[in-house]
């Protein structure tokens, strides 16, 4: 837990004068369900090393084995630190969780072996019994021969015949059935778990934010967007719905009240906190002048095709802030026309430009 505190903190720890020769051990790393993006073992073994001064603790004839695993639980990462000897008898075991940065969280793990490898503590603890379950899946301790297994037998025969056998002594009820040892909870490897529910796979978002948009109406446009999502560790779906207004009150010096409402079908690429997305939209632009062209108000179909990229930082464990840019280029252009039912084609008082930007900032909510 204090190596998790120091690297979510992001103190340096002062690192003592290192021994010659820390304790070696094989080192097993997995990265379970939703952690698919994080740092790989290469990472973890370097992060290692440069904790203990460049020593490489790591052997794959060493006696000792190491497993550091990480996986996603109820949208945190957790990570799990296990090790065990020959015969599969746990030694130690540690595990912490947090909502930071994945190459944060290995970057602690790292921290932990070395704390642990480079102590004094280790050698005596691997030399006792300690109160701790063996590993999944370890071959049982061979049987240690006793001296009666070292007396030779003779066998029965008519000539000798067998000793009688001594009785079996009576035990009470107390001694058939030995005490109960309390033993500490531990926290296997992640590949001797049952799989992880679908929610750890696979939930359902939805989102608000404030956007504001240039040219997609005259002048700076200002609005909401809803939406509404699946998220998979990976990658991302959403429709989102959104309704801008133009701060401009004119149009080439006519006073004129111009709105958008757009509805996008967003795809987006997900590591750790960032994300990146293509976008296809569709809506309508609605110009009301207030001193009328030729009619009240009449709608203009727009159309494009763009791209967005953000940042997602989680607040809580369902809660998430983002902010995003992109860029739409129209496909399907739009325009204000002075006089839209004129049969004589004439220059329009304001057209979308070729890219049209915009910022947003708001909520995401993992249902």
């Amino acid at each position: 837990m204090t190596a998790a505190a120091i690297a979510t903190l992001g103190i340096a720890p002062v690192q003592a004068e290192p021994r010659a020769t820390p304790t070696r051990v094989q080192l097993e790393f997995l990265r379970g369900p939703g952690a698919e993006d994080c740092p790989d073992e290469r990472f973890l073994r370097e992060q290692t090393i440069r904790k203990l001064a460049g020593v490489d603790p790591f052997d794959a004839a060493a006696p000792l084995t190491l497993t550091a695993s990480i996986e996603r639980q109820r949208g945190e990462l957790a990570a799990a630190l296990f090790l065990r000897d020959r015969s599969g008898r746990g030694l130690w075991a540690d595990g912490f969780s947090a909502r930071v940065d994945c190459e944060v969280l290995v970057s602690a793990i790292a921290l932990s072996i070395a704390v642990l490898l480079d102590g004094d503590e280790l050698p005596a603890m691997s030399g006792a019994t300690p109160d701790l379950p063996a590993a999944p899946g370890a071959p049982p301790a061979p049987p240690q021969p006793t001296d009666q297994a070292l007396v030779p037998v003779q066998p029965c025969s008519p000539d000798r015949p067998c000793p009688p056998q001594p009785a079996p002594a009576s035990v009470s009820s107390s001694e058939k059935t030995p005490p109960r040892r309390q033993t500490p909870t531990v926290r296997a490897p992640p590949g001797s778990s049952a799989p992880p529910g679908p929610s750890e796979r696979f939930r359902w978002t939805a989102g608000l934010d404030v956007v504001t948009g240039l040219g997609l109406t005259p002048g700076v446009s200002l609005g909401t967007a809803m939406s509404v999502g699946a998220r998979w560790p990976a990658w991302s779906a959403a429709l989102e719905v959104r309704g801008l207004s133009s701060l401009s009150g004119k149009v080439e010096a006519v006073a004129v009240s111009v709105s958008t409402v757009t509805a996008d079908v967003i795809l987006c690429l997900n590591r750790r906190t960032l994300f990146a997305c293509g976008l296809a939209e569709i809506g309508v632009l609605r110009a009301a002048p207030t001193i009328p062209f030729d009619a009240a108000s009449w709608l203009n179909l727009r159309a494009g095709f763009g791209v967005r990229a953000g940042i997602a930082l989680p607040l809580a464990e369902n809660l998430s802030v983002r902010a995003h840019a992109e860029v739409v280029h129209p496909v399907i252009g739009i325009a204000i026309l002075r006089h839209p039912g004129a049969l004589v084609r004439e220059r329009p008082v304001w057209s979308a430009p070729a890219l049209a930007p915009a910022l947003g900032i708001g909520l995401q909510a993992n249902l």
